[in-house]
């Protein structure tokens, strides 16, 4: 029988390819795991090529298809009398020499059905290890380990029984018990550094319980429409993951439907964009029914994009970053039911707005003047609003600020007397960030209209991140957005004990109005705030 070869077939010599065609006149013996001589031949052609290649067994042993590249991404071969991988065994190599089976394997074994996925490690042409997953009825794979020695005497049909030594399940990894490890990549413009391009998306991601393990960034102006990053950087990112065991891979831009599903498909992996991210730290944090309804909205909007076409991003099962928030419903709603929940949510939190705009009718009626607190996230407007009301007299009951990217999202305005002739209504809101979604900001509109009603507006700074005054140019596009550009304000430069470089700080302070330089983890006093404040307010 011909064996069908398929898969990246560029610059291999037609010779080399009828060799790989030439392994399936052998035929592996029910009980072992493979022929010698397929695998002599493999080892050797995966050294010649620097590739992957998979070969696809019967269950009688007989050698029916094989792939060059990435086997989790190419499309099994139809083959007789076989509508899926029933019943196939999946042998491939990894030319890096890491003989573990990855998160991306794992993914194949399952959706194509087979009966077990094994992985062989190859370095310089020779075998570095063996690693077998069996998949049964149980919601993960058995997992054997084998060596250079041990391979030859291992019973195939062992392991199916139950009975093999050395399996272990995945469940009980250490990656698996941990947090969920994510693959971190972004575009960046030529004239930007890594680093900084990536830290934050590294914070949004510990903010979400999500270690990261890697990182990968290519120049925008290479990447593409289709699958976000160039082809030769997606392939790239396909042996990272398999290096890192990463299991979700997040991408620091907001991506189109197409993007996500090509993503999806090459790393065979949950792909989950900024925007996504964000909205799932925001379903963490939501305490307030509004609070919860502005992000279930948000996030069924954000999907509703995606409905089209098929892949992981509809068929995601169990927890992890990206699904929180409506949780298992998203994934049964259609476009009609979906949209119907819009509409019901809408409805529900027009509602609630109506009875906060009674309450701020109210508050208004008081006569207080009310002062915003705006800045952006981990900035330490929580910790402002906690020393203020301490130094003012008054009991707080604002938890204690975290060192967490939107420690606080639900607004929480507080009355404070600051002095025998000044009391306000001090206004905590929810941090800015950059690249933050139009959609995002027009489903907390109603949230940052404690910003719109405000008589001055304390921006908090965070005077010592090195990208402070991005920082404060995002603020001020947001503040823009909503058309408070105008509105009086303070300038607080906080985190000055963490500056380590005075001159810093002094020229960081000439690029804003009325700069007040302070520490709030310290004793420093606010009365320097609340004088300059009293002066705008007359």
């Amino acid at each position: 029988m011909d064996m069908d070869i398929s898969g990246d077939l560029s610059g291999i010599r037609a010779s080399q390819i009828q060799e790989l065609k030439n392994l399936s006149e052998f035929v592996t013996e029910r009980s072992e795991l493979i022929h010698p001589e397929i695998l002599a031949g493999l080892l050797r052609l995966t050294q010649l090529w620097n590739r992957e290649i998979a070969v696809y067994l019967s269950r009688p042993g007989a050698l029916l298809a094989a792939a060059v590249g990435q086997h989790a991404t190419v499309t099994l071969p139809p083959i007789k009398g076989r509508s899926i991988g029933k019943h196939l065994r999946c042998i491939h190599t990894h030319p890096n020499g890491d003989f573990r089976l990855s998160p991306l394997d794992q993914s194949a074994l399952l959706s194509l059905q087979l009966e077990s996925m094994t992985s062989v490690g190859v370095l310089d042409g020779k075998l570095t290890g063996l690693q077998i997953a069996y998949r049964t009825g149980e919601s993960d794979p058995l997992i054997v380990n084998l060596n250079s020695k041990t391979w030859h005497s291992f019973d195939y049909n062992e392991p199916l029984s139950g009975s093999a030594k050395g399996m272990t399940n995945p469940a009980k990894t250490s990656t698996s018990l941990g947090k969920e490890l994510a693959f971190l990549i972004a575009l960046q413009d030529g004239d930007q550094e890594v680093n900084e391009d990536l830290r934050e998306l590294r914070e949004l991601a510990r903010t979400a319980g999500v270690d990261v393990v890697g990182q990968l960034v290519q120049l925008r102006r290479y990447g593409q429409s289709r699958s976000y990053l160039g082809s030769g950087k997606v392939e790239e990112l396909v042996h990272r993951l398999q290096e890192t065991e990463a299991n979700v891979v997040i991408c620091d831009d907001e991506l189109s439907p197409t993007q996500l599903r090509t993503l999806e498909a090459e790393t065979g992996l949950k792909v989950l964009d900024r925007t996504g991210l964000i909205l799932d730290i925001f379903a963490e944090r939501a305490r307030s029914r509004e609070g919860k309804l502005q992000v279930e909205l948000a996030q069924l909007k954000h999907l509703l994009p995606f409905l089209s076409g098929q892949g992981q991003a509809l068929s995601r099962l169990g927890a992890g970053v990206g699904s929180r928030g409506p949780g298992e419903t998203k994934l049964e709603l259609d476009r009609r039911r979906m949209r119907e929940r819009i509409t019901l949510l809408e409805k529900e939190l027009k509602l609630v707005l109506q009875q906060r705009d009674v309450q701020r009718r109210q508050r208004t009626k008081s006569g207080l003047p009310i002062i915003a607190l705006v800045g952006y996230t981990n900035a330490g407007k929580t910790t402002f609003m906690k020393k203020a009301m301490e130094q003012a007299g008054s009991k707080s009951d604002i938890p204690r600020g975290e060192n967490k990217l939107f420690a606080t999202l639900d607004p929480i305005v507080r009355s404070i007397r600051v002095n025998s002739s000044l009391e306000i209504l001090l206004s905590d809101t929810v941090g800015f960030i950059r690249k933050l979604p139009t959609q995002l900001l027009r489903a907390f509109l109603a949230t940052l209209e404690e910003v719109q009603q405000a008589d001055v507006l304390i921006h908090v700074v965070d005077a010592s991140h090195p990208q402070a005054l991005q920082h404060a140019e995002t603020v001020h596009e947001v503040l823009k957005q909503l058309g408070c550009e105008g509105k009086p304000r303070i300038t607080l430069l906080n985190k000055v004990d963490q500056v380590l470089v005075e001159e810093d700080l002094f020229k960081l302070a000439q690029h804003f109005p009325h700069p007040i330089e302070l520490s709030l983890l310290r004793e420093d006093s606010l009365k320097p705030v609340w004088k300059l404040l009293s002066s705008l307010l007359t």
